[in-house]
């Protein structure tokens, strides 16, 4: 049956062919043992001390079962159990010997007296239906910290399944007594046995205690390591270093690969959405989606997607990432059923969906906000009653596009630019003469050069605008000389004019688009930030903005004293009035009156007491409460209708309210409806930074994964890794202190490099 010294695991059946033979003088001499009669027996000891490695959930029929028949064996099915890696200890009435073999269901080759002496030759014997069982094993379970590589306990000694082989009575009962004398003399009984003696100089608490903390301490630090990488983006296989000066402190770990590493920060990421995620549909709680599309730098198409919701403890909207997945496909159907299969997963189930969805936001692309066909389309769809959202900076960017594409002018002073950008980002080899007298600051702010006024946000068209304002000298120097086209239009005063008032729109473009993307920005408070941009482009149009009034000294200044600058009618200056007419106008139209969205407004200016029109309310208001009836269908909550009269009555007399409750829930869920997609922009940034060139081999799941971590994450001083590595044991995953593992392999010197240190 193999070496003594270790444990023999085997499945055994009541009539195997493993039996040894035995002697018919040994088979005499056992019968002639048992028949002597023996005198009283001591009564067996006291209650024993038992470790378990797992906490028991049984359900009520279970323990039933077990009170009426405590010796019969458990049924085939398992109860559930939730493994801890550390044994717990459990006591147990004792019995008496007597008591307990007079109910015993035998096996069939022993009688009483041969049960008797066996249980009480071997201490930890037990039988049930007729089967044998370790009663320390079966409790124990496992070695926990003194496990080893090679040895377990047996699983047939843990369930109570040992049985005779053979084909005759003489045989099965020496292959019963070979069995028990194996098990008895096992190692990973052995280790059982001086578990139970450490327990007898200890508490119970004591030693359960030291158990634990001995484990889950040394597992924590792996599992902050791994954290730490994550929140700095760095690589999982930075680990191994890691451990390294670890275990040169002192540690012992073998959880020191990035392998490890890459499988507990996907534990960690999956325990992470699990709680919050947990939470927020417990609460009940109101939500709006956002998702977005790119590619990552192995040109993959990738759909990021957020949650923005309301909930009480926090007091304003908090915005979750869910997760990033790959596309196979970039259809209509293929990202719908992507998004809508991710939220399921997460536990938001298409019930309550339909009870607290009510917004979803997204950038312009046809594909998501098309109207025929479009993911937007399908989710309406389904959740009939959701506010359908285009992202407010994609929309102030398109109504400067639609403005310069009515003004032909404007296309000569693009192209330029466009020009510029051409040359000062081929590569070195392609251009015609080098920036070498030009100072490095300079040199830097060329580089800037972006496109401008094409599918870019804002601030980028300022800064490549910008970057050209500051470079004009040295631009004109260089052109002189290599493109004297470009030359003469930037001696053209016309061209310095345009730029000038290009970049005074701009900065008004990019001051609102900044506003729009703060965290705290809702669809009333874009509003007014809206309508203040629009009134002072009222203002440039007027008089002159600030880099306009600069041109005259600019032009007498010593810095461009060198540009013959003069006015060339082939290159007429832009319309300047006409443009800001056409750009307030579509400001208008995209932002402030879009499609249904000027009748939401509308609702939800009743949660607004500086958008009433007071000459015109009376007590009660009338009006809207009718208007209050149909917020309360888009919001998906209840709004007292006390409370709305009692808001309005005290607004009417003062302007500084307490807000009653149920109003304050509606501000709030309002607050929830995304106004743009400037969250989901920097996650793709995030993604970006992860997923390097170096580090191209990391599957989708896995960035989402590292993204989860970084973004939902606390920091880590503030972390505790404790519970992650509870559940991380109940999956039955190893703890750092599991021995049972390959030795890693060893840095070889070569022997040159070793013999320096080797001088006398």
């Amino acid at each position: 049956m193999g070496d003594p010294g270790s444990e023999i695991i085997e499945s055994v059946s009541p009539a195997g062919p493993e039996a040894s033979e035995s002697t018919t003088d040994e088979n005499e001499d056992d019968i002639r043992f048992v028949s002597i009669l023996f005198p009283k027996m001591p009564k067996r000891q006291g209650d024993f001390l038992h470790f378990l490695n797992m906490k028991k959930v049984k359900t009520d029929t279970e323990n039933n079962e077990v009170s009426k028949n405590h010796c019969g064996l458990s049924k085939a099915k398992e109860p559930h159990f939730e493994y801890i890696e550390q044994p717990i200890i459990e006591e147990k009435p004792s019995r008496s010997s007597e008591e307990e073999i007079d109910n015993l269901v035998l096996p069939d080759c022993w009688n009483e007296k041969q049960a008797f002496m066996f249980t009480e030759q071997y201490k930890w014997l037990e039988i049930k239906e007729g089967k044998l069982g370790c009663k320390d094993c079966s409790t124990v379970r496992h070695l926990g910290s003194k496990a080893e590589k090679h040895v377990h306990v047996s699983k047939e000694w843990i369930a109570y399944l040992v049985t005779p082989n053979g084909s005759n009575k003489t045989t099965r009962q020496a292959s019963l007594r070979k069995k028990i004398r194996e098990h008895d003399v096992s190692k990973a009984h052995g280790k059982i046995q001086d578990l139970l003696k450490e327990s007898t100089n200890d508490s119970i608490s004591n030693l359960v205690h030291k158990q634990n903390n001995k484990n889950i301490d040394a597992t924590v630090k792996v599992f902050n390591t791994v954290y730490s990488l994550v929140k700095h983006n760095r690589p999982l296989s930075d680990i191994e270093g890691a451990i390294e000066l670890q275990e040169k402190n002192g540690e012992v770990n073998c959880l020191n690969t990035r392998y490890s590493a890459t499988r507990i920060a996907e534990h960690i990421a999956k325990e992470m959405k699990m709680k919050i995620f947990k939470n927020i549909i417990e609460e009940n709680a109101k939500i709006c989606i956002i998702i977005d599309e790119a590619s990552t730098v192995s040109k993959k198409s990738t759909l990021v997607i957020y949650l923005q919701c309301t909930i009480q403890s926090a007091p304003a909207p908090v915005m979750l990432f869910v997760a990033l997945k790959e596309l196979v496909s970039t259809t209509a159907e293929y990202i719908f059923n992507t998004l809508l299969t991710t939220l399921n997963d997460c536990g938001f189930t298409n019930e309550y969906l339909k009870a607290n969805l009510i917004a979803f936001c997204s950038d312009g692309a046809n594909t998501i906000l098309g109207r025929k066909s479009g993911v937007a389309t399908k989710l309406l769809e389904n959740f009939p009653e959701i506010i359908i959202w285009n992202c407010l900076n994609h929309r102030l960017q398109l109504s400067l596009d639609d403005s310069i594409s009515e003004i032909k002018q404007i296309n000569h002073f693009k192209i330029f630019l466009d020009k510029i950008y051409s040359i000062y980002h081929q590569p070195n080899k392609n251009q015609t003469k080098p920036l070498g007298t030009v100072a490095k600051e300079l040199e830097t702010e060329i580089i800037k050069i972006g496109r401008v006024m094409g599918p870019r946000w804002a601030a980028c068209s300022l800064q490549a605008a910008t970057a050209v304002w500051h470079a004009y000298p040295i631009l004109y120097m260089h052109f002189s000389h290599s493109f004297s086209g470009l030359a003469k239009r930037l001696a053209n005063i016309n061209f310095l004019q345009d730029l000038a008032l290009m970049i005074d729109i701009l900065e008004e473009f990019s001051v609102l688009s900044t506003a729009l993307q703060s965290r705290s920005t809702n669809i009333q408070k874009a509003q007014k930030l809206i309508k203040r941009t629009i009134r002072a482009l009222e203002n440039l149009k007027i008089g002159t903005g600030k880099y306009e009034s600069q041109i005259v000294d600019l032009i007498k200044s010593d810095k461009f004293k060198d540009i013959p600058f003069n006015k060339n009618n082939k290159f007429n200056a832009l319309p300047r009035n006409v443009l800001l007419d056409n750009i307030i106008q579509h400001m208008n139209l995209r932002l402030l009156s879009d499609g249904n969205h000027e009748s939401i407004f509308n609702y939800f200016d009743l949660l607004e007491p500086s958008t009433w029109p007071y000459e015109e309310i009376t007590s009660p208001w009338i009006a809207g409460e009718k208007k209050l009836f149909h917020l309360c269908e888009i919001l998906k909550c209840e709004v007292d209708l006390n409370d709305f009269r009692e808001f309005v009555n005290n607004n009417i007399k003062s302007s500084n309210v307490s807000i009653p409750t149920t109003i304050q829930k509606a501000k709030k869920i309002v607050s929830t409806i995304a106004i743009n997609s400037a969250e989901a922009e920097r996650g793709f940034h995030l993604m970006n930074i992860i997923c390097t060139r170096v580090r191209n081999s990391l599957t989708i799941d896995h960035v989402s994964d590292l993204m989860t971590i970084n973004l939902l994450g606390k920091e880590l001083a503030d972390w505790d890794a404790t519970p992650f590595v509870k559940s991380w044991s109940n999956c039955n995953h190893r703890l750092a202190t599991d021995t049972r593992v390959r030795q890693k392999s060893t840095k070889v010197f070569h022997e040159n490099q070793l013999a320096i240190w080797n001088l006398q």
